[in-house]
């Protein structure tokens, strides 16, 4: 049934034991949610309830086993990014009944707040973001629902302001990017119409260009990548 993913379910992962094990639920079943960790604490933030749209967020402290609410944003989102930089998280576009956001909000967990920043320079859901050199990267996604982009763009939190970059070789959406090594690489995804995507490109800000790399072993959506 639809309901079926709206879950307040959450499960951790031991790599020491190679299992799963349940946490405690979240106080609101979340769908299309951004994920953060900082402070050594998880943040659900924002999300889909059963077709109402959220701008509340909770924690995770581990050390109590327990989800708390916290600071909501100033406005609702869900398929939007959520990044940390210099221990603050980021919540990035996204979607509501107004349309596709290019809003930007940033959450202090020291002063439980969240400050809106530059808003991006145009609007985006399904979108990528990953932290590199003390910036943040977006890229892909759809200005709206269905309109598939290729675009990239950086933030630069120290002066409040984005720049478009050079673009992708492939239209990308619900697609996943990971920084390595002073590169950005973008996975999967689908492409401007249905096709799932196996095919990856790295982005080297040194020349503002990308190019081709080995493709994944199987087409792919709607994943995740982690930066290293």
């Amino acid at each position: 049934a639809a309901s079926d993913v709206y879950k307040r379910q959450a499960e951790v992962y031991d790599p020491q034991t190679d299992g799963w094990q349940p946490l405690a639920k979240m106080s609101t079943a979340r769908w299309r949610l951004g994920l953060a960790a900082v402070g050594g604490k998880i943040y659900a933030i924002g999300g889909d309830d059963r077709g109402s749209t959220l701008d509340s967020v909770e924690a995770y402290d581990p050390q109590l086993g327990a989800w708390a609410p916290v600071a909501s944003m100033s406005g609702k989102r869900y398929y939007h990014t959520s990044v940390v930089l210099d221990g603050k998280v980021y919540a990035i576009g996204g979607q509501w009944v107004v349309g596709t956001l290019d809003t930007v909000e940033v959450y202090d967990p020291q002063a439980d707040s969240w400050q809106r920043v530059a808003s991006m320079p145009r609007r985006l859901q399904v979108h990528a973001a990953a932290v590199m050199g003390g910036k943040i990267y977006v890229t892909g996604g759809e200005t709206n629902v269905g309109v598939s982009v290729n675009s990239a763009y950086v933030y630069d939190p120290q002066a409040d302001a984005w720049t478009q970059l050079a673009s992708m070789g492939a239209t990308r959406r619900v697609h996943a990017s990971a920084a390595v090594g002073g590169k950005l690489y973008v996975f999967g995804g689908f492409d401007s119409g249905t096709q799932r995507l196996s095919t990856a490109e790295v982005y080297d800000p040194a020349s503002d260009s990308w190019a081709q790399v080995t493709s994944l072993t199987s087409a792919r959506s709607y994943l995740v990548g982690a930066d290293h």
